[in-house]
């Protein structure tokens, strides 16, 4: 990523170390037993003639395996969210990192400065993006779905019965919408094939009196998470306190959230060191999210009860310890 494009996204240093977790995370936090191949490929949807790059983490044991669809965030690519990816997929899941043309890589490269990649940017983030994109999840299901009954090996270990979504920024935006978000237009872009979702950096929009029945509109288990520095990134008037929104206008049961201390919007993203050396700090940061998220798709997409009872029983939070808040409704 050429240099202007990683100075748009550097944030504050840290004025102070996080606090590390107070207790070992235990295995979930490490990677899992499963070798995992990492496939890239070009799916066409013949329907809105558009080609969507995407990246497959297949874990090489007996399947089948619950699929996880990953979105990245603005000016991203298929690259994002791999090191979450990685670690799902080395617990026994199939992930699929989609890329999204009109939002991906292509809103900045090429930007002679940082104004002109911001505006780049900013021109990427609208309401028919977010429509694309909640075309992309509905056809990489399909394509799924068509591949593997097709007899294609590469897809042959994914379970399509059980499907979770995730990711980060406006792929949280992307994640939220498809997750059963509601919206002042007669469209609803909820994927009913979907069984739960994590959003990394969510975020509320619109008038606030509309959040209770926007965000009330999301039925599956849902987990947000965010950082203390979780902020805006691209002009978007993002802060810290709006990306916890969302979770605070759902309706229970199975929503949850996560405040990172200290964490930035970059330790999301799910690529270590992709604009400067990961730190110490950012390392235990991922630690958690690692053993977090695992937690939460074991209970939700496998049916664990100990994982569910961990995540939500107060094992979690007191691993947590000071380096974060957590909160389960």
């Amino acid at each position: 990523m050429p240099r202007l494009v990683l100075a748009l996204f550097a944030t504050a240093a840290f004025l102070g170390a996080p606090a590390a977790p107070a207790a070992d995370l235990g295995p979930r936090a490490r990677p899992g037993p499963e070798r995992v191949a990492v496939l890239a490929a070009e799916w066409h949807d013949a329907a809105r003639d558009r080609t969507l790059p995407v990246k497959l983490y297949v874990p090489q044991g007996a399947g089948p395996f619950p699929v996880i669809l990953f979105s990245h965030g603005l000016g991203g690519t298929r690259d994002a969210g791999r090191e979450w990816a990685a670690h799902w997929a080395s617990h026994g899941y199939f992930v699929v990192a989609l890329q999204h043309p009109g939002s991906d890589a292509s809103l900045w490269r090429g930007a002679r400065s940082r104004d002109e990649a911001v505006r780049g940017l900013r021109e990427g983030m609208t309401p028919h993006q977010l429509l694309a994109r909640a075309g992309d999840v509905r056809f990489a299901l399909d394509e799924l779905a068509r591949r593997r009954d097709a007899g294609d090996p590469a897809v042959a270990a994914a379970n399509l019965a059980r499907v979770g979504i995730s990711g980060h920024s406006f792929g949280a935006q992307t994640t939220q919408a498809v997750a059963g978000e509601r919206f002042p237009v007669p469209v609803s872009l909820a994927e009913p094939r979907l069984a739960a979702a994590i959003a990394f950096s969510p975020s509320a929009r619109g008038p606030e009196a509309a959040w209770p029945e926007r965000f009330g509109g999301i039925a599956i288990p849902f987990f947000a998470i965010t950082g203390t520095r979780d902020g805006d990134v691209a002009g978007t008037g993002a802060t810290p306190e709006n990306r916890t929104l969302p979770f605070r206008h759902m309706s229970p049961p199975d929503k949850y959230l996560l405040v990172l201390e200290g964490a930035d919007h970059m330790v999301f993203g799910g690529r270590p060191g992709l604009w400067r050396a990961a730190s110490a700090e950012e390392a235990a940061q991922g630690r958690v999210v690692k053993a977090a998220t695992l937690a939460f798709w074991d209970a939700y997409l496998k049916a664990d009860g100990a994982a569910r009872a961990w995540l939500a029983g107060g094992a979690f939070a007191a691993a947590l310890g000071d380096a974060g808040r957590f909160d389960a409704k």
